[in-house]
């Protein structure tokens, strides 16, 4: 990323005077003011980051998941069908892993908040609220459901990453959400304004001069500290950013936070594409503004007109433009994605769902997984999910690096190479892809290895109170002893070799299961399985300092400096 001349702060001379006087009371409310921007931030990053990988689960990936595909016929009528059918296979890959790419890139946007946090001198935050978000808890005022491909899911992601400038139609007015989705969205919305860098500072210094003279109501209090149950103050993520760059640039200039934790810095290229340049003690008003920088030209790509190619925004209009022209192109009906349900759940409860405090909304949010082999895959996927975030609250919290030897300390490490590449890739996507072809109704009769009617898919939920802050702190709190660590690894290998039983006694079997390389249920959850087993062993060597790995070389994974 190239340097920008970073812009000098000049603030109206009242607030000028209140900023240079405030007592060290008023600093701590005003550095608790930036960290509760700081967690909605953190909060909408993993929340769009997590539905979009549901999405991606629930694409087809082979063409025996499109029921008119019919291997090795010889009729000349069914031979195109399987041509057309293995072409839209290609392209939607294509769509995947681009899909894959932007998630990727919020949690890399996630990485950026975690920094910016230990920058305030607080602990990672990775919590998020579970699936629905109800409108009023998210910061453009929608609900964030999970949702299979489709024409509309695309179209709201679309909206997600639109700069605030851009005329985009609001997806509360589309065409193909579900009926029994639909209340969710029949919640009064504020009419978005076109984006205005200059007027949303300005409102901001209001905010912040309101704030200091205790103008501010406790309603609007409320929806800074609170957003999850009180509604949220912000019409966009573009605005919450502007006015969370412009805090923490406010509070280094003015001294009311130094900066600290530079060792806490991730600066390592773990394949979020991060690239900042490597963090120079005391510069950490040129990170705070870079960072912001680039999670909203990624995303937004706020600075284009049109927006960049390569932006979220863009890759969702590249997608959408393909959608339309496919049917037309190919002349047979097209559904890309399996017949997942929306919002997927085995237990919804009211302190483990905001949605359920809505009575007009509780009944019609979720569809109730009822398949036992689902729910207890799905709960597989909760448990190494949960874990997962304890290892990255870990490693964000305890972040360092030898910057000659590339070598972190132990525990770090442990965490590194688990929650990443291993975890990430070898648990988190495969298992999710899995449970997304898995049945969602007990009823279901297996035939042959036909798709059901109705599929199953990860909730991602978090099995904690959402209204009880000292326990949401514990769950995201990584584990103090390497016990607790291996004694999850055990408990989910024994729940794959579980699922491995149960799909072969109730013949349970993928689309493709006939294919030469049988990548069956229970071929792929024994491989799970020994998955869990090796990445604990692995865990446990790591943690002991029985095996050590230095950051890779720039030639293998980018990373800005030259190690090894």
């Amino acid at each position: 990323m190239t340097q920008k001349n970073h812009r000098k702060i000049q603030l109206a001379p009242d607030l000028d005077q209140k900023v240079q006087n405030l007592n060290d009371s008023e600093k701590k409310e005003f550095i608790n003011l930036i960290y509760s921007l700081l967690k909605q931030a953190s909060t909408t990053e993993h929340l769009l980051a997590m539905q979009y990988l549901f999405t991606s689960f629930s694409l087809k990936k082979y063409p025996e998941e499109f029921s008119d595909y019919v291997p090795g016929s010889l009729d000349p009528g069914q031979q195109r069908i399987n041509q057309i059918r293995m072409a839209q296979v290609e392209k939607i890959r294509r769509w995947e892993a681009n899909i894959l790419m932007v998630s990727r890139e919020e949690m890399g946007h996630l990485c950026y908040d975690m920094n910016l946090l230990a920058i305030l001198g607080e602990n990672p935050y990775l919590f998020r609220p579970n699936f629905p978000v109800p409108a009023t808890s998210f910061p453009m005022e929608k609900p964030v459901n999970l949702m299979p491909f489709s024409p509309i899911a695309i179209e709201i992601f679309r909206y997600w990453e639109k700069p605030d400038h851009l005329p985009v139609s609001d997806p509360l007015e589309a065409s193909g959400i579900p009926e029994q989705m639909k209340s969710l969205f029949n919640i009064p919305h504020k009419k978005a304004k076109p984006f205005d860098k200059e007027a949303t500072e300005s409102k901001a210094m209001d905010f912040l001069l309101d704030f200091f003279a205790k103008n501010l109501s406790q309603d609007q209090l409320n929806q800074i500290h609170n957003p999850l149950t009180e509604n949220t103050y912000f019409n966009s993520v573009e605005e919450l950013y502007t006015f969370l760059q412009l805090y923490l640039v406010i509070a280094l200039k003015y001294q009311i936070i130094e900066g600290e934790n530079f060792e806490r810095i991730v600066d390592e290229h773990y394949g979020f594409n991060i690239s900042l340049n490597p963090l120079i003690v005391g510069q950490f008003v040129e990170y705070v503004e870079e960072a912001v920088s680039q999670i909203l030209e990624e995303g937004e790509g706020v600075h284009g007109i049109p927006p960049s190619l390569g932006s979220h925004f863009w890759v969702f209009q590249s997608i959408l433009d393909d959608l339309q022209k496919e049917e037309k192109v190919s002349g047979l009906p097209f559904d890309a994605a399996l017949p997942v349900v929306w919002n997927p759940t085995y237990s919804i409860q009211a302190d483990r769902h905001l949605i359920k405090n809505i009575p007009s909304l509780s009944s019609n949010a979720t569809n109730q997984i009822s398949n036992q082999v689902s729910v207890l895959a799905m709960q597989l996927f909760n448990e190494a999910y949960t874990l997962m975030v304890k290892m990255l609250s870990g490693f964000f919290g305890h972040y360092e690096i030898d910057q000659t030897t590339g070598i972190r300390p132990k525990q770090v490490n442990a965490y590194f190479q688990t929650a990443f590449y291993p975890f990430m890739t070898n648990v988190i996507r495969p298992l999710g892809e899995m449970i997304c072809r898995l049945p969602a109704d007990e009823s279901f009769i297996p035939d042959g290895g036909k798709i059901p009617e109705r599929c199953a898919g990860p909730d991602f939920m978090l099995d904690v109170s959402q209204f009880n802050q000292d326990e949401i702190d514990k769950m995201i709190a990584p584990y103090d002893q390497l016990e607790d660590y291996l004694e999850r690894f055990e408990s989910m290998k024994t729940k794959a070799i579980d699922l491995q039983n149960l799909c072969k006694e109730r013949g349970y079997h993928m689309a493709f299961y006939l294919q030469d390389d049988a990548r069956d249920f229970d071929v792929s959850f024994g491989y799970l399985a020994e998955n869990f087993e090796r990445m604990g062993k692995n865990f446990k060597a790591y943690w002991n300092g029985d095996m050590v790995a230095p950051i890779s070389s720039r030639g293998f994974q980018n990373y800005s400096t030259t190690f090894n």
